[in-house]
Formats: structure tokens, sequence, C-alpha cells
């Protein structure tokens, strides 16, 4: 009998192990979130890339200035989204207009905004600014992605969860002019 009892008692713990871990998964998860901005030319399907290439973030209301992450040899700038303020890299103002930062790490927020230096293929190109700000839902891009139109070419791409891709291409001389 006593043997019983003891197997009985060890498969409650672990049962017990095994619920702790799965309510606290959903916790771990959001702990540290990693969001990827694809840059592609609509044109070709190429990734941008270059030392033009970067996209400016914005997460949440709380910092003004934009956070510039350049795009690595696939076109995607990572920005990580963290509950934690101690993992924060970025500071919440420095004064300047720009902060650039390869591997920025900030606090979560239920919205960010992003802009980058080339038309976006699926604004409806002459109805609004190239270089407009684009608001998206953190959590709607982290569960599902998001994929931009595409009107400069036939290329197109299936969101993945964490990625924002952008079609864009680069601004003419007449369109640098205006800005």
């Amino acid at each position: 009998m006593l043997i019983g009892h003891r197997q009985v008692s060890f498969h409650r713990g672990w049962l017990n192990l095994l619920v702790t871990v799965l309510m606290a998964m959903p916790a771990m998860s959001l702990a540290a979130q990693m969001l990827e901005i694809k840059l592609v030319d609509g044109r070709n399907g190429r990734p941008m890339v270059g030392t033009s290439a970067y996209v400016n973030v914005w997460v949440g209301g709380e910092r003004k200035e934009a956070i510039a992450i350049p795009t690595d040899d696939n076109g995607i700038a990572r920005l990580q989204l963290t509950l934690n303020p101690n993992e924060v890299n970025i500071p919440i103002s420095t004064g300047h207009s720009t902060i650039v930062e390869k591997y920025p790490v900030v606090k979560y927020d239920e919205s960010f905004l992003i802009n980058v230096p080339y038309v976006l293929c699926g604004s409806g190109e002459g109805n609004r600014s190239p270089l407009e700000l684009n608001n998206f839902s953190t959590k709607e891009v982290l569960e599902h992605g998001y994929a931009s139109r595409n009107t400069c070419g036939k290329v197109t791409v299936q969101p993945q969860p964490g990625q924002v891709v952008l079609f864009v291409r680069p601004l003419t001389f007449m369109e640098k002019m205006k800005q």
C-alpha cells in the first residue's frame, strides 16, 4: 500500500510541475519578443541592404526620438521587446532626433510605428507621402505577422508571426527633391 501512495504522490508532483510550467509559458513568451522588419524591393524581390537601408521605429508613446535600426544582409532590422526594464538598452530620451542601434531592446508596448526612407509600394502612390509612418499592433504582428501590398511588382510573401514585411522602392530624384 505504501508503494502505491508514493507513486500517486510522485505523479501528483510531476503534474503540479507541468501545470506550473504551462502557466508560466505565456508570461515567459512576453518577457522577450523579437520583431523583424524586412524591407523588400517590390520591383524585384531583393532585400534592401546597404548604408541607406534602415528602419525608423517608435515603440509606444514614451519615446519621442526614432530608433534607427540598420538592416542586415537579408534586409531585416531586428527589435527585441521586453517586460524587464533591466534588459532595455535604449534610453527613453536623449535630446537628439534619432538613436542608431543595431540590436535595440525596448520596453514592450501595445503598438509601434515604422518609417522607412523609401516609397512604400502599397501606399497608393501619389496620394500619401512616401515617407509616412505606419502604425502596427504589436500583438497582431507577434501572432500573425504583416506583409504590405506590393503595387511596384509581382513579388508576394506570406507573413510570418513576429515579422513585418514592407515592399518598398527607392525614391526617384523628383521625390527626393520634394522631401
